[in-house]
């Protein structure tokens, strides 16, 4: 793995608590699991606590231990998520390290490939507490004696300081000649998640800056980087910005085979990782749909901050998959029945109204309909 350049101490809070959980599906105790792995229990203890980070442990022994985890009958969606875990603790010590700001720009590991939802949870569930889609509903473990950390939660301090570093690394993102897209709107992306709302001053700033200097006439490097920022402000509590980009940055078709590319990405149809943007205009050969079918349905509410884009993206993307509605018929039923509530409400805008209804008046030209009473 590429160095950090100043020596940046481990984490791994976030890998040791996907560790534990690791455990506890299959399931043993620190003690139990510490014979099968022939460590003794304080490596396991101090592997789940952080203390001595499993991502310091030796490549060869790192992946000698999945595979015995693996053959113990480990949950295989939590095994998969590994190195997830261990970019997540990369990032956190990175953005967290004191010297954020005077350390090399291009040894940022936020720069250094496309975020996933997956990695995004899970730097998320150390950053403000909420457990990762890969970790809800899983079995509750035996209880202990005492107190128990219920995720790798940071402490206050360090949770205020991620968001107030992140605003730093954006700006040195953005300036000078080298200038590092990635980074930039990674950062500002990440930022739209602060739920004291105090990123809002500087993202909108970020957007006015932009909206006097771009106009998209078909996709460009800059397209993904002003996406992540309006999303950021609608996270932030103000929707238009997002609107707006909707309605003037999709002119061609890059654009939009670039809205579902970096959807389907996102959502992790497309099976590997992506160093840049520069996959979003390609063909719309690398996937299917349907998970991302029926993630975007799933967000089809009118209290989502992304309510207008989730709309949109529906749309192109039923537009580009014309079987994919009579593919996933339990998607498309609720599909149709989230679309009442949505028609019904004033938190979307006329655009995605629009759009919503062609998708419905598609659907049901189509012989499809929803379980609710419709329209």
């Amino acid at each position: 793995m590429r160095g950090h350049g100043r020596s940046a101490p481990h984490r791994g809070g976030v890998t040791g608590y996907l560790f534990k959980l690791i455990r506890e599906s299959i399931p043993l105790t620190q003690e139990q699991l510490a014979m099968d792995l022939d460590v003794d229990r304080v490596t396991v203890q101090s592997w789940e606590s952080g203390r001595r980070p499993f991502t310091a442990v030796p490549l060869g022994q790192a992946i000698a231990v999945r595979r015995r985890l693996g053959r113990l009958g480990a949950n295989t969606i939590l095994l998969a998520a590994l190195d997830d875990a261990a970019e997540a603790d990369l990032i956190l010590a990175a953005v967290l390290d004191e010297h954020v700001g005077r350390s090399d720009i291009a040894e940022q590991p936020l720069g250094w490939s496309v975020l996933t939802h997956r990695l995004t949870d899970l730097i998320l569930w150390a950053v403000l507490g909420q457990t990762p889609t890969i970790a809800r509903g899983l079995p509750t473990a035996h209880p202990r004696r005492g107190p128990v950390a219920s995720g790798p939660t940071l402490p206050v301090d360090e949770q205020r300081a991620f968001f107030t570093h992140l605003h730093v690394l954006a700006d040195r993102a953005a300036a000078g000649r080298h200038r590092n897209v990635l980074l930039h709107r990674q950062a500002c992306f990440l930022a739209g998640m602060d739920p004291t709302k105090a990123a809002a001053g500087w993202l909108t700033q970020t957007t006015a800056r932009a909206h006097r200097t771009t106009t998209f006439r078909t996709w460009s490097p800059l397209w993904p980087d002003a996406r992540s920022v309006v999303t950021s402000l609608a996270n932030q509590g103000d929707p238009e910005p997002l609107r707006d980009f909707i309605a003037r940055a999709h002119p061609d078709d890059a654009c939009e085979r670039a809205a579902l590319n970096y959807s389907a990405y996102w959502v992790g149809e497309i099976p590997y990782r992506h160093r840049d943007d520069s996959f979003m205009p390609e063909a719309l050969t690398d996937w299917h749909g349907s998970i991302l079918l029926r993630h975007l349905v799933h967000r089809l509410d009118p209290e989502h901050p992304f309510a207008d884009l989730n709309i949109h993206n529906v749309w192109a993307l039923l537009a580009a998959r014309r079987g994919l509605a009579l593919d996933n018929p339990a998607a498309t039923r609720a599909l149709l029945d989230r679309s009442v509530p949505l028609l019904d409400s004033d938190r979307i805008s006329a655009q995605s109204r629009q759009e919503l209804t062609s998708i419905v008046y598609s659907l049901r030209a189509d012989g499809l309909t929803g379980t609710g009473t419709g329209r």
